[in-house]
């Protein structure tokens, strides 16, 4: 499968399509971050040819060879939470760069993914300006706002994809994979023992609670039952960031990854703590007064006596997200090599796609080319 990116961002894409086809070639990526280039080949074999900047990618070099075209370009100009310049903002713009990419390289397929708010900039026109653009040279386009939260990982994410096809029979075999019943939970994705720099102070969480710029919501811990927060570039910044109640930790053999609990309201879930042969979820109360102690699978409210009784050893606290756990939202595995400072590593997590919507995606467009009909959502 011949694979050629934009906004290439660390590789979301080359991740998907190793999952999905038996044999993948990248024939070019772009991608003007510095820090993102060294993310992408730290992680992949380099493409035959990578751009810095777009311009100077002349596509028509490579017409009729490429299976799949893939890009997000940037979203702050449609973003809700942006100033919402638009395509007229400099960012905005490059949604034409990836319209001009499609029209000289006319790959088999292309998809285009941004943030939801691209269909509601200028009251819906740009987006159908756009659309209209890439249907105006000949392909057949499927459109829908995806979450990630449907495809296996708990992060509610929504974005939208236009999935573009040369060959009518495979735009109308295609159809995007039905919603997945959730199996995993944000709490099922966190480590279990992390670095101190990711605990808030009192001061930060001090000025996460005020009440300023008219801001509505409230600075509230994650609920680790339910799914994440979208992942954001600057993780930790925000009221509405993916913040981490941590109760204390258990005092019991084994490693460290197996002695952090975690809370809801002073309940901790399930923890294992996998000891010898026993491998079930269980969590350690020790013997005090009428208590007897036992193993339990799911630990009894935590209380002002918690020491004696549950065997913490650290009092309540809040920590955000790793960069790791912020990848780990996005799909990617967990031999993603971060080889860039904690800034850059949240920047590059809320800037990229999701790898599991991708690979959905990929998985899709692989049974339309095999002619296997699937129902949509």
């Amino acid at each position: 499968m011949i694979l050629a990116t934009l906004f290439s961002g660390i590789g979301a894409p080359e991740f998907a399509a190793r999952e999905v086809f038996d044999e993948v070639e990248t024939v070019f990526a772009y991608e003007i971050d510095k820090y993102a280039r060294q993310s992408y080949l730290a992680n992949h074999d380099a493409p035959l040819a990578f751009y810095e900047d777009v311009c100077d990618l002349d596509a028509r070099a490579y017409a009729g060879q490429i299976d799949i075209l893939i890009g997000g370009s940037p979203c702050q100009d449609f973003s809700i939470a942006g100033q919402r310049a638009g395509e007229d903002g400099e960012r905005g713009n490059l949604i034409w760069q990836f319209y001009r990419v499609v029209s000289e390289a006319r790959p088999n397929v292309f998809v285009y993914e941004n943030v939801k708010g691209f269909l509601s900039i200028n009251g819906g026109k740009s987006y159908q300006r756009f659309l209209d653009a890439l249907r105006g040279l000949g392909y057949h386009c499927h459109a829908e706002v995806l979450n990630t939260k449907d495809y296996g990982i708990p992060q509610n994410r929504e974005r939208l994809y236009i999935v573009g096809f040369l060959n009518a029979d495979e735009y109308h075999t295609f159809s995007y994979a039905p919603k997945q019943a959730r199996g995993l939970n944000l709490g099922g994705m966190l480590d279990r023992e992390v670095d101190e720099k990711y605990f808030l102070s009192d001061k930060m969480i001090a000025c996460l609670k005020k009440k300023e710029n008219n801001f509505k919501g409230s600075f509230a811990p994650k609920s680790l039952c339910d799914v994440g927060n979208c992942i954001m570039t600057t993780a930790g910044s925000r009221r509405t960031d993916n913040f981490i109640k941590v109760i204390g930790k258990l005092d019991i053999k084994g490693n460290d990854i197996l002695k952090c609990v975690y809370g809801i309201d002073g309940v901790a879930p399930t923890i294992h703590t996998a000891q010898g042969g026993n491998q079930e979820p269980k969590i350690l109360q020790r013997a005090r007064g009428f208590n007897k102690g036992n193993e339990f699978e799911f630990c009894p409210t935590i209380s002002s006596s918690s020491f004696e009784q549950n065997n913490l050893l650290k009092s309540e606290r809040i920590r955000k997200l790793t960069p790791r756990e912020c990848l780990r939202l996005q799909g990617f595995p967990e031999n993603f090599k971060i080889v860039v400072s904690d800034t850059q590593a949240y920047k590059q997590a809320g800037n990229t796609m999701s790898v599991n919507v991708v690979k959905m995606i990929f998985e899709q467009i692989k049974l339309a080319k095999n002619k296997e009909f699937r129902l949509g959502v």
